[in-house]
């Protein structure tokens, strides 16, 4: 039977009272932060295991045994239902991640143990990050300082990883989440885990882009771009990062530096020459010079046919295509 997690945590303060309070004839006071913290711990894990069983589903209706209708029982909109349950599951998140932080706070301040502490806290990030982001992004933040002041930089990275895709994804921060991913890009290349390192300046660069930040974008696709050329297993892929630098450069308006780009391309990876990559990029210039929409709309459309266009490649295009028509209109 799972344990009362106020219960635990009722025990755990009154632990974390007699530990701090009075003078011990008998010594043991590490001992009893020790249980205390343990306490706090396995409140926070109750919590977790507590919301877990609220997400049980009830049986089928059909399934369900048929009950004598009570005129005094109101019925509760599922709309209604689903909001109840999920302010229930946010303050058992809340509650869980608050215990956390207090064995936390015990490993830190009166044991002694920060690397202890830092994993209790990575703890509290995990059942913050749906409910609390803010807190979730606190509590990670400062266990990832403490793994840079240990010069742990790989555990650092991976951590600012989640932070990078909670800021993305649960907090829709942008700016952060790429300032996260670019230090989590730093550190694991300081950590000599090249591959780690481009995996994050690829979104560094994939994020900086839909932010309007071209340069930044095109900087990061052509030195991965340089860096792959030589790797049998990454080289493959040279094609791609040199289209998505080109369409930054079509971005950015200045079709003199994209023409100077793409004879750069050509020396990066002599191969792109010959590639469908680097004709859309030639003939996409053509169109934005001549500011012929139909032929740049043309152009991805036959493109399309055969290597279909991800959602952040329609997205920066369709950004040019607005710069040609802008164009035509200042133009008439």
């Amino acid at each position: 039977m799972a344990q009362d997690p106020r219960a635990l945590l009722q025990k755990a303060d009154k632990a974390l009272s007699g530990a701090s309070g009075g003078f011990s004839w008998f010594g043991g006071r590490a001992e009893k932060y020790e249980n205390a913290a343990d306490l706090f711990t396995q409140a926070a894990n109750a919590f977790r295991v507590q919301k877990m069983s609220k997400r049980v589903l009830p049986p089928p209706a059909q399934n369900r045994p048929r009950l004598p209708a009570d005129p005094r029982r109101v019925a509760i909109p599922p709309s209604s239902l689903k909001i109840i349950l999920n302010e229930s599951f946010h303050a058992t998140d809340k509650e869980a991640g608050q215990a956390f932080e207090k064995a936390a706070a015990i490993q830190t301040q009166n044991l002694n143990e920060p690397d202890d502490a830092a994993n209790t806290l990575q703890e509290a990030f995990k059942v913050y990050r749906k409910s609390d982001p803010e807190d979730a992004a606190r509590v990670l933040t400062s266990a990832i300082n403490h793994y840079v002041l240990r010069g742990n930089l790989r555990r650092a990275a991976t951590q600012q990883q989640y932070l990078a895709e909670l800021y993305e994804a649960e907090v829709g921060d942008m700016k952060k989440a790429l300032e996260a991913y670019e230090k989590a890009a730093e550190w694991f290349e300081g950590d000599n885990a090249e591959a780690l390192a481009n995996k994050h300046y690829l979104k560094v660069a994939d994020l900086a882009a839909l932010e309007g930040d071209y340069y930044k974008s095109i900087t990061n696709y052509e030195r991965i771009a340089r860096q792959s050329i030589a790797n049998n297993l990454m080289k493959w892929s040279v094609k791609d990062y040199l289209l998505k630098a080109g369409i930054c450069h079509l971005a950015t308006k200045d079709m003199v530096e994209a023409t100077r780009a793409l004879e750069t391309y050509r020396e990066i990876d002599p191969s792109f020459s010959s590639t469908r990559e680097h004709q859309l990029l030639v003939d996409l210039l053509q169109a934005v010079e001549g500011g012929d929409q139909e032929a740049f709309a043309d152009k991805l459309f036959q493109f399309d046919q055969l290597s279909k266009l991800d959602k952040w490649k329609t997205t920066l295009l369709l950004r040019v295509k607005n710069n040609i028509e802008e164009a035509e209109e200042d133009f008439s």
